[in-house]
């Protein structure tokens, strides 16, 4: 049978496609093997050397078969030692003889001896790094990043989840922020503000019989302004009335008092808005809240909801009261996004007062409307 040449053309094309896919396949799976999967990064600095510890994938536990051995830890922690951060990951990848592969980041955890006033720098392996997603979370340790990256919270696959579930679920119940590495390489103008969790490691102990493995927690919240943190950080059980104004938190617990009576209430965030302009004193903060109250059973006595309502509205207004005055007017961090909203809703303003607007702080305003809904 004679065969077209429609035919021979097809069948050679089939064939260089099958062989693209056999040896890229192949190449991929040496490739693979030749790397260390890093789903987490320390970064500590002292002594005018910055050291790294990367928290990598480990394929096996002692004893397993299986590429995943779920009754073992599947990480483990390679750390080096340089003058920059890329140099200490090379160091990493010497010692070990693989290659770094970030494309697996998720979070990148900050000592408190790190500086940021010039995060391009501080994060060019990043930069250079094409498979690095710069959306990736950023935390700050109450110590030392290489100590957070060391603890095994628990027999999950990887304890990286553990860390970003944590912050955001505390970022949704209005305990924190979540911080990415954008927001840090867009923090290089001097007065913008960046607020960052801290975590920190509850090891068990023999007075607290019902922890039996560490437990990790949000232990506030750093604010970095200039490169440098600000003398103040917010306590999560008192900074609710600034994260339900931020993007991504949904609700918030508080503990209200009707005389000297303590319950609980949950709220859910409705709606929120924010603007910056120009008030006859000075800037004005401007803000509109809207939250639905639900009541917790501890709250069954109080059966009036106007009073419910009052008291979930003058909790949230001293919070943002104070928290206004610690921050922007004595610490001249614009946790609020003052500068932000004024460039983008007055430009021409901003303009003017872009030179000068640090000094302005001490002057500025806030104002916060809360419309409270009782379920």
């Amino acid at each position: 049978m004679k065969i077209s040449r429609f035919g021979v053309h097809m069948a050679l094309f089939c064939a260089a496609v099958a062989a693209i896919v056999i040896f890229s396949g192949h190449d991929h799976t040496v490739e693979i093997q030749n790397r260390l999967l890093c789903h987490a990064l320390g970064i500590d600095h002292s002594d005018g050397r910055f050291e790294v510890s990367a928290q990598v994938f480990k394929p096996s536990g002692t004893g397993s078969d299986t590429p995943v051995d779920i009754t073992k830890s599947n990480i483990e922690i390679v750390s080096g030692s340089g003058k920059t951060v890329s140099e200490a990951l090379e160091m990493c990848e010497n010692t070990r003889g693989k290659e770094i592969f970030l494309g697996h980041l998720q979070l990148i955890c900050l000592g408190k001896g790190v500086d940021l006033s010039k995060p391009q720098e501080l994060f060019e392996f990043c930069l250079k790094d094409k498979s690095v997603y710069l959306g990736v979370d950023i935390c700050q340790s109450d110590t030392t990043a290489k100590e957070l990256m060391k603890v095994e919270l628990s027999n999950d696959m990887l304890a990286t989840e553990n860390y970003v579930e944590v912050i955001e679920r505390n970022a949704e119940k209005s305990r924190t922020v979540r911080c990415r590495l954008l927001d840090l390489l867009s923090s290089a103008s001097g007065e913008q503000c960046v607020a960052i969790p801290v975590l920190t490691v509850v090891q068990p102990s023999q007075e607290d019989k019902e922890l039996t493995e560490p437990v990790l927690s949000v232990k506030n919240t750093a604010l970095i302004t200039g490169g440098k943190a600000a003398d103040v950080q917010l306590d999560p059980d008192n900074s609710a009335a600034l994260f339900l104004l931020r993007d991504g938190s949904k609700e918030a617990d508080m503990v209200l008092r009707d005389g000297g009576e303590a319950f609980s209430v949950s709220i859910s965030k409705k709606r929120c808005s924010a603007k910056t302009m120009q008030g006859s004193s000075g800037l004005l903060y401007k803000a509109k809240l809207t939250v639905v109250v639900h009541r917790m059973k501890d709250a069954a006595n109080v059966e009036d909801p106007q009073k419910i309502s009052g008291l979930v509205t003058q909790e949230l207004t001293r919070q943002f009261g104070s928290i206004f005055k610690t921050c922007v007017n004595e610490q001249a961090a614009d946790a609020f996004g003052i500068r932000k909203r004024l460039r983008q809703s007055y430009p021409k303003t901003f303009l003017e007062y872009e030179q000068e607007i640090g000094s302005l702080y001490k002057t500025a305003q806030g104002r916060l409307e809360i419309e409270c809904l009782v379920e």
